[in-house]
């Protein structure tokens, strides 16, 4: 005679699972993702303006790229670019300029539970229209914009939030859905992350110049990328070239360690690649590149980790101001007694 396993005869189990359950239905990692939201609009943004004076000759139907061949290789491709559906230059007018207003509505936080998926379609389009002229951010961010249009990206500095703070709502019965879609993306934008950066880091290794140190070296010399007077300084110093060459394989081999170990551990490997990324656009001139990369490193900080640094900031704010004030009553008072005669205080 058989019996079948209750539920009470693995009590451990079923309160991991009720425990899992619990931390899946409350979304987290908000703050990280309206940072996202902001900094990757902020470089969408960015590329439609520094093209918009040169738009009808890099994307236009009569353009660098003849639409006949571009349409032709959306169809054989089985690829789509909204730009493929008509030649009419009207048209592509108006999904050009469609394009820069979703991407707008889109950093300002506005009904980004539509707008997410509809931004993704036209830099798509975009991207397809001449992909020869991006800078290799828009590989992660084309992936991340599916993860994130499963993703509350508008709970934070956002017309979306500003609106439901005027017009609190109680949450209904889809909230812990919604949740669960909420973290389930986030999960899936550090994981895409972390294959971004160990992948790169192994393929380094295989290189002869990320092993010898001179990787950076060459990149400087090659003339491209100057930053007159620090470029120079850079590739000039043996040390410093080996040092950051060796310096950039470690970081990303081990960044999908340092996110996934322990928060203190998540912390270093958001600041390195803040730091990281910084250097590139500073150093290489990949404004857009490192502004795609830096925006999905900053949505892997959770909400505490930003309320913390928050309250630190605001601390400082305070003892700057507490010390400005004992500043102005100090000289306050040598005006006074100077102007009485008195001798100064002290």
């Amino acid at each position: 005679m058989s019996t079948s396993a209750s539920p009470s005869a693995f009590p451990g189990i079923a309160a991991a699972w009720n425990e899992l359950i619990t931390r899946m239905s409350q979304p987290r990692f908000l703050i990280g993702a309206s940072l996202f939201r902001i900094l990757a609009g902020s470089a969408i943004l960015i590329e439609y303006l520094i093209n918009y004076a040169h738009r009808r000759y890099l994307f236009g139907p009569n353009g660098l790229w003849p639409y006949e061949v571009f349409a032709a290789d959306m169809a054989r491709s089985a690829n789509f670019s909204l730009y493929s559906w008509s030649r009419s230059p009207v048209y592509f007018e108006v999904i050009f300029h469609l394009g820069i207003v979703v991407a707008a509505l889109w950093l300002l936080g506005w009904r980004t539970r539509f707008l997410t998926p509809l931004n993704y379609v036209f830099l798509w389009s975009l991207h397809q229209r001449f992909p020869g002229i991006w800078d290799g951010g828009d590989n992660i961010i084309h992936l991340v914009l599916v993860y994130a249009t499963f993703a509350n990206v508008s709970a934070y500095f956002s017309m979306d939030a500003s609106r439901r703070q005027a017009r609190p709502e109680e949450p209904g019965p889809w909230a812990p859905v919604s949740a669960m879609f909420h973290n389930t993306a986030m999960l899936a934008i550090a994981m895409q992350i972390s294959l971004v950066y160990g992948l790169a880091g192994l393929y380094k290794v295989q290189g002869p110049v990320w092993q010898e140190g001179t990787a950076l070296y060459y990149a400087f010399r090659g003339g491209q990328f100057v930053w007159p007077g620090v470029t120079e300084w850079i590739y000039r110093d043996a040390f410093v070239v080996t040092a950051l060459s060796y310096g950039t394989v470690a970081f990303q081999v081990a960044f999908p360690f340092l996110l996934f170990l322990n928060r203190y551990t998540r912390r270093v490997a958001v600041v390195l690649g803040f730091t990281f990324h910084l250097g590139i656009a500073l150093f290489l001139g990949l404004i857009t590149f490192s502004l795609f990369m830096t925006s999905v490193d900053l949505a892997l900080m959770g909400d505490e980790e930003y309320r913390a640094i928050g309250n630190w900031l605001e601390r400082l704010r305070q003892r700057f101001q507490t010390r400005q004030q004992s500043s102005t009553s100090l000289e306050a008072g040598v005006e006074t007694g100077s102007s009485s005669g008195s001798p100064p205080p002290g």
